[in-house]
């Protein structure tokens, strides 16, 4: 049996403003003999700046086989957190903003992280999903972006959230992923984003198994977790 955890992240990124260099250039038309007019033509290509995710292990948590005596008689089960390396190289400094997307939202359990975890404040604006097994929700998962983790072009940086799009932005002092916040990385202590070329840090997942009494245990159960990590230009 199984149980993995999925981040994906998406392939191409969708970039909602064009950023790129320009290269410009003058054409002029001088006929051979004496003329009162010169045509002159104005050039240019512009071409994104081309960004590529990576994640460690193939984007993969995988938990492995575990048996179903490790699930506590109606209690919430808490797996021990799993960690990714996330990278991200482009070809030339941009900033940039992150978005991770719920591609099993459907399936979530309303509460489990808040109560799992015993913080109220991971709502399930902080929960996905961990999929459906004999129609069955199995439970839910919280990510963390390690706010101590992060570099910009091999430099400290500071993780930075925003709730509004990216209007304003604020340190993300415990690097709690919520559905529709953006993230972003500025140079140390930092409360704006900066241009960097190449970002690495870690990110964590923190799974929770509903009460088995609310599973299906008569057959194997798989997790299913699955999220899309999408950049974006600022």
């Amino acid at each position: 049996m199984k149980h993995s955890t999925h981040l994906q992240p998406s392939l191409p990124i969708r970039f909602p403003r064009l950023l790129a260099a320009c290269t410009f250039g003058f054409c002029l038309a001088i006929p051979a003999r004496a003329a009162t007019k010169a045509d002159m033509e104005v050039i240019a290509t512009i071409t994104p700046v081309a960004c590529t995710p990576t994640l460690s292990g193939n984007g993969v948590a995988d938990y492995g086989a575990m048996p179903a005596s490790i699930l506590t008689p109606r209690s919430i089960t808490p797996l021990s957190p799993k960690s990714l390396t996330l990278t991200i190289s482009c070809d030339a400094g941009v900033k940039l903003g992150l978005r991770i997307i719920d591609n099993r939202r459907d399936s979530i359990v309303a509460g489990i992280v808040a109560a799992g975890s015993g913080n109220s404040m991971l709502n399930d604006h902080f929960n996905f999903g961990l999929g459906i097994a004999a129609g069955k929700n199995i439970g839910g998962y919280a990510i963390t972006l390690d706010p101590h983790s992060y570099t910009g072009d091999y430099q400290q940086a500071q993780l930075l959230s925003s709730a509004d799009g990216g209007v304003t932005w604020q340190q993300a002092s415990n690097g709690a992923v919520a559905k529709g916040r953006t993230f972003s990385w500025g140079a140390r202590h930092s409360a704006a984003p900066s241009a960097f070329r190449n970002i690495a840090g870690t990110v964590n997942v923190h799974p929770y198994l509903n009460r088995p009494e609310a599973l299906s245990l008569s057959q194997e159960i798989q997790l299913d977790g699955a999220a899309t990590l999408e950049l974006s230009y600022l």
